[in-house]
């Protein structure tokens, strides 16, 4: 009787610490990893070299890319973003370096959805992102009001990339 006891005041605790973060259901699992959409942009050249890897001649350090979104009121905002290295999920590899920035500013109410890269002293590019809300994830990437090329392959499994034509 005392196991039967025990097991059940287990079961218990772990389904009461194993709540919805939003009563009713469709939020994250509180024992869940919690991650967000990303956005993930390789930019290259017309030659298709990587302008993000040092070892391509006219590359952007990542000192000379600026990532920002303006508020109402036109107040410029920093976002904060990392440059990926090339990478590989076990046989498949990405050659390609890609800037890397969490894309929760899309899930703001107040947000209008659109941020801006600058690219050394080239122009400023205006971002827009279409999620979708089911994965979290982007579903498309508009640069300049123009769809950007998605990556293909097999790579598309494991993350979601875009190309920049610099």
């Amino acid at each position: 009787m005392k196991k039967i006891l025990f097991v059940c005041i287990v079961l218990f605790i772990t389904s009461v610490a194993c709540k919805k973060e939003n009563i009713g259901g469709g939020g994250l699992c509180a024992c869940s990893p919690i991650t967000g959409p990303q956005l993930n942009l390789v930019i290259k050249n017309i030659a298709g070299n990587d302008l993000l890897s040092d070892k391509t001649v006219g590359y952007y350090s990542k000192d000379k890319i600026q990532l920002f979104r303006k508020d109402e009121n036109g107040k410029v905002i920093p976002i904060d973003f990392a440059i990926r290295p090339p990478f590989s999920y076990g046989d498949e590899k990405f050659i390609y370096s890609s800037l890397f920035a969490a894309a929760n500013i899309f899930l703001q109410r107040d947000s209008n959805n659109i941020i801006y890269l600058k690219l050394g002293e080239s122009k400023i590019y205006e971002l827009s992102l279409s999620l979708n809300q089911q994965k979290y994830d982007v579903d498309k990437l508009l640069i300049d009001n123009k769809e950007a090329e998605k990556a293909q392959g097999n790579v598309v499994k494991y993350v979601t990339i875009f190309y920049l034509t610099d």
